[in-house]
This record gives C-alpha cells, sequence and structure tokens, in this order.
C-alpha cells in the first residue's frame, strides 16, 4: 500500500476450475425409487435464492425446501459444467419443510468443478420411499454461481451479546471466535468497532452503542492497547475508520468528526455536522452522512435527512466538502468505499426513519425497518438500489470484502451487510438480525444497471444472537506461540506450527 498512490488490492491469483470429464458421483442410496412417473407434487425451494453468487470456500451451505404431499425421499442433482453430483437423503425437519446440509466433501468436489465458470444448476426430486414405482414430484430448476477465487481476509462483527466475533476466511471449516468482550476491554458492551484494512489495528467503543468517552485502538494480536482515551486520544465516539497505512483515524459521536494522528496523538475536528465518516482505499478522500440537524451539546446514535460528502485529505488536514448524494427528503447514511475506490454503497431509507432505528425492528416506535441498499460513483453520478440484494427485506451496515474476485461474467466484489429479513424455514422476519453477502458487478453499475445478486446468509453464526456491522481486513495477523494446544493462545484457537490460529 501506497499512502500516496493508492491501495494495492491483494491477489491471491486465478484458481480455475477443474476441467475434463467430471462424471457422476452419487452420494447415499435410493435411486431405485425414483423409476415412477414424474405426475408427482412439485417441491418449493426456500433457500438459498436462484441465481446467487458465492465465494467457493463458503464453508456450508444449507437447502430448505417444502416437500410434496407424502414425500418421505428426496434427491437432489447438482449439474457443473463437467462434472454432475446426485445425493439421496430423508428430510431433516425444520419447522414446514426439510433442510438438507452437503457434507464438507461433497460440497468442495461441487466447488472444484464450478469456480468460475457457469453457473451451477439443481433441483430437488421428492418421492414416497415406502415402496418402488410411486410418482417423483421435482422443484423448478435453481441456479448457484461461484467466483473463481476464494475469499481470504477476517470478519469482524458485534452480536447482541456484547462482544466482537470473527471469522477469519483464511480457516474456512474452523468455528468464529469470540474476540472482545467486555472482560477484555473494560466496558459495559463492545459494539462500535472498526478493522484497519490490513488488519494489524482495531477500534472498539466499550458502551455501545453511547458514544461515551470510552475506546481504545488495539493491536490485533495482542489485544495490547496502542492509543487510549485516557492518553492522547481523548473524547468520545461511536463511528469511526483508519487511513490505510494505519496511521490516522477519523471518529465521530454521530454529531461531528474529527481527525486523530495516531503518531504523536494529536486530534483535529473536521467538521461539527457529520457522522459515519469512511476513508477512502487510496487514502485521499473520506465520504460521511451529514444530518440534517445536529444536537447543540453530546452524541448521536444516529442521523435523520442525512445527506452523503465528501472531502479530500490533502496531508495537513480536510478539504471543503462536496456533496455526492443530496438527502431529498430520505436519509442516505453508513457510506462505505469498494476496495477499488469506485464507488460508495449506502443505506438510504425512503421514508427518512432514523439509522439507529432502522437497524431493527423497535417495537417502541412502531416502525418497520425500509433501510435499502444503494450505490453510487464515488466521483459522483446518479445513485442505483440494489434491486436484487434489497427484494428480500430491510438492510442496514453494508461494508466491503476488501478484494475483487473473477466470476463468469468479469469481475464481482462482495458486501456483507444486516438484515433481519428471513432466512429460509430457520428465521421469519424480524425474529432476530443477521449478516447477509451479496455479490456486485461493477461492469452492470457503470453501465446502470442492478449490479447485485441475491444475497446468502452467512453460515457461521449464532442463529440465538443479533448480529451487527461486519468489518474487513485482508488479513489476520496471528500471534507466535509454543508448543501446541490452546494454552499460549487466546479464546477459541490452538498454537498450530507456532502461530495462534482458530481452534
Amino acid at each position: 500500500m501506497n499512502f500516496d498512490g493508492g491501495w494495492v488490492l491483494p491477489n491471491f491469483g486465478r484458481n480455475p476450475a477443474l476441467i475434463g470429464d467430471g462424471g457422476t458421483t452419487v452420494v447415499g442410496t435410493g435411486a431405485m425409487n425414483f423409476t415412477g412417473p414424474t405426475t408427482g407434487p412439485g417441491l418449493s425451494v426456500v433457500y438459498p435464492p436462484s441465481g446467487v453468487m458465492l465465494p467457493p470456500n463458503t464453508n456450508s451451505m444449507e437447502f430448505h425446501f417444502i416437500p410434496g404431499a407424502g414425500q418421505t425421499l428426496f434427491r437432489f442433482t447438482f449439474q457443473a459444467p463437467t462434472t454432475t453430483l446426485v445425493v439421496y437423503t430423508a428430510c431433516t425437519p425444520v419447522g414446514a419443510g426439510c433442510v438438507y446440509t452437503p457434507d464438507p466433501t461433497f460440497w468442495s468436489s461441487l466447488a472444484a468443478y464450478a469456480r468460475g465458470t457457469t453457473p451451477v444448476t439443481w433441483t430437488v426430486a421428492g418421492v414416497n420411499g415406502s415402496s418402488l414405482g410411486n410418482p417423483i414430484g421435482t422443484s423448478p430448476v435453481q441456479s448457484m454461481g461461484f467466483s473463481e477465487q476464494d475469499l481470504r481476509g477476517g470478519l469482524y462483527y458485534w452480536n447482541s451479546g456484547g462482544s466482537v466475533e470473527r471469522f477469519d476466511y483464511g480457516f474456512p471449516t474452523s468455528p468464529r471466535q469470540t474476540y472482545l468482550s467486555p472482560a477484555n476491554v473494560g466496558g459495559i458492551c463492545v459494539g462500535c468497532h472498526v478493522i484497519s484494512r490490513q488488519g494489524n489495528l482495531i477500534v472498539a467503543g466499550k458502551n455501545a452503542p453511547l458514544p461515551t468517552a470510552g475506546y481504545d485502538v488495539r493491536i490485533v494480536t495482542t489485544k495490547a492497547v496502542s492509543s487510549s482515551m485516557t492518553g492522547p486520544l481523548t473524547g468520545s465516539a461511536n463511528f469511526f475508520s483508519f487511513s490505510p497505512d494505519e496511521q490516522h483515524l477519523l471518529t465521530s459521536t454521530g454529531t461531528s468528526i474529527s481527525w486523530l494522528r495516531l503518531i504523536p496523538g494529536t486530534s483535529t475536528t473536521v467538521t461539527t455536522q457529520g457522522a459515519m465518516p469512511d476513508w477512502s482505499p487510496d487514502g485521499l478522500h473520506m465520504v460521511y452522512a451529514r444530518p440534517g440537524f445536529s444536537l447543540p451539546f453530546g452524541g448521536n446514535v444516529g442521523v435523520s435527512t442525512a445527506s452523503l460528502q465528501t472531502a479530500r485529505f490533502n496531508g495537513n488536514g480536510f478539504d471543503a466538502p462536496v456533496q455526492l448524494v443530496a438527502a431529498g427528503g430520505q436519509n442516505n447514511y453508513y457510506p462505505a468505499y469498494s476496495p477499488d475506490g469506485q464507488w460508495v454503497v449506502f443505506n438510504r431509507s425512503a421514508t427518512d426513519r432514523s439509522s439507529y432505528a432502522n437497524a431493527s425492528l423497535d417495537p417502541n416506535d412502531g416502525g418497520i425497518p425500509d433501510g435499502q441498499l444503494w450505490a453510487v460513483p464515488a466521483a459522483g453520478g446518479g445513485a442505483l438500489p440494489l434491486g436484487q440484494a434489497n427484494s428480500a427485506g430491510a438492510s442496514s451496515w453494508p461494508k466491503w470484502a476488501p478484494v475483487k474476485h473473477d466470476y463468469v461474467a468479469g469481475k464481482v466484489m462482495w458486501l456483507t451487510f444486516s438484515s433481519s429479513r428471513p432466512y429460509g424455514l430457520r428465521l421469519g422476519a424480524y425474529q432476530k438480525v443477521q449478516l447477509w453477502m451479496v455479490a456486485y458487478d461493477p461492469a452492470k453499475a457503470a453501465n446502470g444497471l442492478d449490479p447485485s445478486f441475491p444475497a446468502f446468509w452467512l453460515p457461521f453464526q449464532d442463529l440465538g444472537s443479533d448480529n451487527h456491522i461486519g468489518q474487513w481486513s485482508t488479513d489476520v495477523p496471528r500471534s507466535d506461540c509454543v508448543g501446541s494446544g490452546q494454552s499460549t493462545c487466546g479464546q477459541g484457537e490452538v498454537c498450530v506450527n507456532a502461530k495462534c490460529r482458530p481452534g
């Protein structure tokens, strides 16, 4: 990374699909039961949505469906360009239907032949398995695409238990970790957090969501405090953004934004009416939400009637702001630069609901969240909605994974966001806020087309928790350790080859 010359996207190399005749792989028994007429009742696929795009190293994927009357045995058929995988399974009941989860070997075999190629097509068929010759019912044909490269980096997110969880895509079959907890930081609730792009530093508030005077900058490997509000970094904040070189930090109380030089630790107010800053990957700009009004003192947990503005960093401060997206009677908030710096994704409330109230269903105000995902060129221009990503329900806190991948039609980037939309048969609407992910095609956006694909649920989460604010880093630096086991590593980690890694 060159702070003056721009952020260099990590290059993990091409990883093309296997070619040649992969044949047909069959898992389980039951083929003899599927020899009857195809006149049985059809099945309904509930999840995943057809057309979804996935990183190949997604660690798991559930398939949710509603069987036809009397069906007890099911056949999944996945057709990749050069291989077919078939599995026979009984119903694992969940709610009003069934869930099938491929085992890791089956799933990785499918991804190996499908990464970066034309989408996999798949169906699920059902039959009464008590005897032979019974009518067969089949679902409509579904599709599912894969990018060519595996996803890498770390995802840090807040759960409603008050901690920051971490998932390392370098170890996609390992469980998530509790990375920071109130016990670690000496606070009530560790919520508002930001990780630097390289992943070496993290800043976290101690009493989320309030912008109380309590946050620390910590070294990721050791969790040791490198800067604190009790030292040179004084004041309050609940929104943050690191510069690409990890030498500067933008903080916000939800009302005003300050620029902190981490060394030597001096602070300058950038704007007295701004929140939710994000530093561009090239280090030369910030984007932020400008609320329609600001409190005369203190801070705020959210914004209303907000526009989006950008300001250029000149090395000694920030130039006068330029409007990127006008309020226009709406609320525009949570802006974030794409990893190539060309796009800004943000939330929009068409009814001007507060960003805080719009993060989840609020029984106190009787309102329904209406936050939608939108994108706008970082250099200015017309904004467009992410139609397919928005179709399943409201969203909040969009954040980019810091990579760009190849797929069959070009390039995609990845977005995570929080949503209380239904998750198949597992969760109904507004039951829990969970993290979702969606692929974004910048070439489509440049042509004014919907750049999004259908979104998918991130499979390492706790369904019993509300999960928010997914923050990405290009790497997860690991502490040195001695021996094996957990004795010299943190919670949820083990020592392997002198490095702590997820257990």
